[in-house]
């Protein structure tokens, strides 16, 4: 699991939104190592929202919470969103080959239209949401989805 803390700054229409800073926090085991994702270098607050009603608890600006991933969720949820674009931009060269366009622009044609199809694809496959679990560091009893 993926932990990071933060702090709930406004709640509106029954969504939390929480800033989480990389600040003295290690999220995974790489961001000791100063490798990874990047998270932890750039040192900029991060903003995540969640829904507020899932909570069991009145969830209020100023509170802190824990926020927690599975790792594997976050990796499927990434390939979603990573894979399409970049097999459009090869098959896409493949596909123009295949029916004899291989001169000229066409296979450079053919990348650009397999990565907006890959774009949009991942777009709206990826639109499934990873669960995050949450947990108030005030009150150690309540815990969200």
């Amino acid at each position: 699991m993926l932990r990071v803390t933060g702090v709930v700054t406004r709640v509106e229409a029954g969504i939390a939104q929480i800033e989480c800073s990389p600040a003295g926090q290690l999220a995974c085991a790489t961001c000791a190592t100063g490798r990874g994702c990047g998270w932890g270098r750039a040192d900029l607050p991060r903003q995540i929202e969640i829904d507020a009603h899932e909570a069991g608890w009145p969830v209020a600006p100023g509170d802190a919470l824990e926020l927690e991933v599975d790792e594997g969720r976050l990796l499927r949820a990434a390939a979603r969103l990573y894979l399409p674009p970049l097999l459009g931009v090869l098959l896409g060269p493949a596909a123009c080959r295949m029916t004899g366009l291989e001169q000229g622009a066409w296979p450079l044609l053919g990348a650009c239209i397999g990565l907006v199809l890959g774009l949009v694809f991942a777009w709206r496959w990826s639109r499934v949401a990873v669960p995050l679990r949450w947990r108030s560091l005030a009150a150690p009893t309540g815990s969200g989805p």
